[in-house]
C-alpha cells in the first residue's frame, strides 16, 4: 500500500474510529452510572427511576416530533419537496420544543398530586436538553462531519456525566437530582459549541404545517419504537407492581440498549450509502442485503456471549443481588439481538429509501403484538415473560420489514 492509498485508507477509517470510540466511550460512561445508580438506590427504587426515565421518553416523542431524523436526512440529501425552505427547519424545530416543553411542564404542575411531579418535571427538562443534543449531532452527521460530531458527542457525555456524579455525591441519587444534573450539563456543553450550529431565520408564528407534513411520518416512527421498546416496563410496573424484581429487568435491558448502541456508529454510516444508492436509479440492494446479513452474524455471537457471560456480566458490574434475579433474562434478552441488529439496519433502509411510513406501520402492529405478547405471558412467567415477548416481537418486525422491503432489497 503506497502512500496516497494509505492516506485515503486512513480518512476514511478515521471518521468510524471516532465515532465508534465515542459510542463505546458513552456507553461505557452511562453503564457506570447505570450501575452507580442501581447500587445506591436499590432494586425498588432503581426500578422506579427507570419509570419514570420511561414515561419522560414518551414525552419527548412530542418535544421532537420527527424533526431529529428529517435534520438528518434533509442534511445529508435535501428533497425536492424542502429544498425551497430546508433554511427553516432548524428554527422551526427549536420554536416547536420550546412550546412543547412548556407545555408539558404546566401539564405536569397541575397533575402533581396524581404523579411524581418533580421527577417528571426535571425529566422533562432533562430530555428536551438531550433533544437539543440529538440535533445538532444530527446535523454534524447530516453534513458527514463525523470528527466534529464525535468531539461534540464526548463533551456533552464528560460534562453531564461530572455534574451528574457531582450531584449525586452531594445530595444522593434521586431522579430530581439526575435529570436536573444531566440536562445543566448538556445546557454548558450546547453553549460551549454554539458557534457550530445552523443559522437560525426569523420565523412567522403560525402553525409550519409544511414541516410537521415532512415529520410526522419519523413521529410516528419515533412512537412506535419508543412504544416498542419500552412499553415492557410500563407493563412490568402496572402488571405485578413496585416489585425488585423489575429492578432486575431494568439492568439487563440497559446492558442490551448498551450494546445496541454500539451498533448506531456503524449504522448511521451506512444510512449514508444507502441514502445515496437510493437516488440512484441504476443501483442494485446487494449492499443493504450484505449489511443486513453482517447484522445477524453478529446478533448470532452475542447471544452466545449473553447465555455464557451475561450473569457473569451482571455480577461484576451491578453485584450478586442482581445476578441472581436477571441469569436467564440477560440470556433471552441478547437473544433478541438476533432479530434486532437486522431490524436495525432495516429502519435505515426504509427511512433512506422514503419507506418510513411502512416501517410506521410495522412498528406499530409490533407494538400490538408485544402488549398481546406481554399482557398475556407476564402474569405467567413475570420479568421472564417480558423477555419471551421481547425476542417473539422482535422476529415478527424482522418479518414484516423484509416483506415490506423486498423490493428495494431485491432490486
Amino acid at each position: 500500500m503506497d502512500v496516497v492509498q494509505r492516506a485515503i485508507f486512513v480518512k476514511r477509517l478515521a471518521p468510524l474510529a471516532m465515532q465508534w470510540g465515542v459510542t463505546v466511550y458513552s456507553a461505557a460512561v452511562s453503564l457506570g452510572l447505570s450501575v452507580l445508580f442501581a447500587r445506591s438506590m436499590g432494586s425498588s427504587a432503581f426500578g422506579h427511576y427507570t419509570y419514570i426515565y420511561v414515561l419522560a421518553g414518551f414525552l419527548v416523542l412530542v418535544q421532537d416530533a420527527g424533526f431529529n431524523t428529517l435534520l438528518m436526512r434533509e442534511r445529508s440529501a435535501p428533497s425536492a419537496v424542502l429544498q425551497s425552505r430546508y433554511g427553516e427547519l432548524p428554527s422551526t424545530a427549536l420554536l416547536h420544543l420550546t412550546v412543547t416543553t412548556a407545555v408539558f411542564l404546566i401539564l405536569t404542575a397541575i397533575l402533581y398530586r396524581w404523579l411524581d411531579g418533580p421527577s417528571l418535571a426535571a425529566g422533562i427538562f432533562c430530555f428536551a436538553t438531550i433533544t437539543l443534543t440529538q440535533w445538532q449531532s444530527s446535523w454534524f452527521k447530516g453534513a458527514g462531519r463525523f470528527e466534529r460530531d464525535a468531539v461534540f458527542l464526548f463533551c456533552g457525555r464528560t460534562i453531564s456525566a461530572l455534574f451528574v456524579l457531582m450531584c449525586v455525591l452531594s445530595v444522593g441519587a434521586t431522579p430530581v437530582s439526575i435529570f436536573l444534573a444531566w440536562g445543566a450539563g448538556l445546557l454548558v456543553t450546547l453553549v460551549g459549541h454554539y458557534k457550530h450550529f445552523p443559522p437560525l431565520v426569523k420565523i412567522q408564528w403560525k402553525l409550519p404545517t409544511w414541516a410537521y407534513r415532512s415529520s410526522i411520518s419519523f413521529f410516528a416512527v419515533g412512537l412506535a419504537s419508543s412504544l416498542y421498546h419500552q412499553i415492557d416496563i410500563v407493563l412490568l410496573r402496572n402488571v405485578l407492581g413496585e416489585v425488585p424484581a423489575i429492578g432486575h429487568y431494568a439492568v439487563a435491558t440497559r446492558i442490551h440498549d448498551g450494546l445496541m448502541s454500539l451498533a448506531t456508529p456503524v449504522v448511521l454510516m451506512l444510512f449514508r450509502r444507502m441514502r445515496a444508492l437510493a437516488m440512484d436509479p441504476d443501483a442494485d440492494g446487494r449492499f443493504s442485503r450484505n449489511a443486513i446479513a453482517g447484522a445477524l452474524g453478529v446478533g448470532v455471537f452475542l447471544a452466545l456471549i449473553g447465555w455464557t457471560l451475561g450473569p457473569w456480566l451482571v455480577s461484576v458490574l451491578f453485584g450478586s443481588a442482581y445476578a441472581d434475579g436477571t441469569q436467564t433474562i440477560i440470556g433471552l434478552l441478547f437473544t433478541a439481538l438476533i432479530f434486532a441488529l437486522p431490524n436495525y439496519v432495516l429502519a435505515q433502509n426504509a427511512v433512506a429509501t422514503q419507506h418510513e411510513r411502512w416501517f410506521a406501520g410495522c412498528l406499530f402492529m409490533a407494538v400490538g403484538v408485544n402488549v398481546l405478547l406481554n399482557l398475556y405471558l407476564i402474569p405467567l412467567n413475570g420479568v421472564l415473560g417480558a423477555a419471551w415477548a421481547t425476542i417473539l416481537t422482535e422476529f415478527f418486525l424482522s418479518i414484516a420489514l423484509c416483506w415490506g422491503l423486498r423490493g428495494e432489497l431485491f432490486k
